[in-house]
C-alpha cells in the first residue's frame, strides 16, 4: 500500500509538470485534416474543438461527451466502410503525448436521420464501441503507438455499417493516479465522419448503445482501479458491447 501511494504521488508530480494533450489530425480516406488547437481559432476540420488540453475528471459531466466545451466543426469527413481512420495525439504542437498507463477506447454512433454530423448534439448519440487497446503483455498499447512524437494509431471502420453521418468519439483513458476513486483522467475527442460503401448487415440494439454522460461512473472497474501498480496486473475494459471487425 506504501508503495503505492508513493507511486501515485511521484506519478501526480509528474502530472504537474507534464502537458497533456488532444487529438492533432486524423486521415480518412487518405485525406488529412488538421485539427484545431484548443482554445484557439476552429480550422475547418472534422475533429470538434475543445477548451483545454487539461484532463476531464468527472465521467458524469457534459465534459465527457467530446471533451471541455467542445464546439461543433465544420467539416463531415467521407470515409469507406472497411477502412481505417488513422490519428495521431500529441501534448502541444510538436511535443508528445505524456502518458503512458490507460486505455484508448473508439465509439461511433449514427447520426439520426435528417440531421447531420456538424450539427448533432452528440450527447444524444446511441455510442457502440468499435475500437479498444489496453496492454500488450506488460506494456500499455500507449507505450508503442502513442507517446513517441510522430506516431499514429489507426481504427477499423466497421464494413457493416450503414451509410449515413455518424459521430466518432475517441479518448484515452490515463490511469496513472487512478488507484484513488475519482483519479482517473478522461482525454475526449470527437469526429464527424459520412460513412459510405457499408453493407449494412449489422444494426445495434439500445442495450448495446450507450450515453455519454451516462456510460460511465467513478468506481466502474476500468476506471477506479485500485491495483493498477500491482505487480502482474491485467486491465479490464469498461464492460460494454464491443463491436468487433
Amino acid at each position: 500500500m506504501l508503495f503505492s501511494s508513493l507511486v501515485s504521488f511521484v506519478a501526480l508530480a509528474a502530472a504537474g509538470v507534464n502537458a497533456h494533450g488532444y487529438v492533432d489530425k486524423i486521415i480518412a480516406d487518405g485525406k488529412t485534416y488538421n485539427g484545431p488547437i484548443p482554445g484557439e481559432t476552429n480550422p475547418k476540420s472534422p475533429i470538434r474543438r475543445i477548451s483545454t488540453i487539461d484532463p476531464y475528471k468527472n465521467p458524469k459531466g457534459s465534459g465527457i461527451t467530446c471533451g471541455e466545451k467542445s464546439q461543433l466543426a465544420s467539416v463531415v469527413a467521407p470515409i469507406t466502410a472497411g477502412s481505417d481512420l488513422t490519428l495521431s495525439w500529441v501534448a502541444h504542437p510538436n511535443q508528445a503525448w505524456p502518458h503512458e498507463m490507460g486505455p484508448l477506447i473508439t465509439w461511433m454512433a449514427k447520426v439520426p436521420a435528417g440531421q447531420t454530423a456538424d450539427k448533432f448534439d452528440a450527447s444524444k448519440g446511441d455510442f457502440f464501441k468499435v475500437h479498444q487497446e489496453g496492454q500488450e503483455g506488460k506494456k500499455w498499447y500507449l507505450e508503442r503507438d502513442v507517446v513517441k512524437l510522430g506516431t499514429t494509431m489507426s481504427i477499423p471502420i466497421p464494413k457493416e455499417l450503414e451509410d449515413g453521418d455518424y459521430i466518432m468519439r475517441h479518448e484515452i483513458i490515463a490511469l496513472h493516479l487512478a488507484d484513488n476513486k475519482g483519479g482517473a483522467e478522461f482525454y475526449t475527442s470527437c469526429f464527424q465522419l459520412k460513412v459510405t460503401g457499408g453493407t449494412g448487415t449489422a444494426k445495434t440494439t439500445a442495450s448495446e448503445t450507450v450515453r455519454f454522460p451516462g456510460a460511465y461512473d467513478a468506481s466502474n472497474p476500468g476506471i477506479y482501479v485500485p491495483k493498477v501498480f500491482d505487480n502482474g496486473f491485467k486491465y479490464k475494459f469498461p464492460a460494454y458491447f464491443y463491436w468487433r471487425t
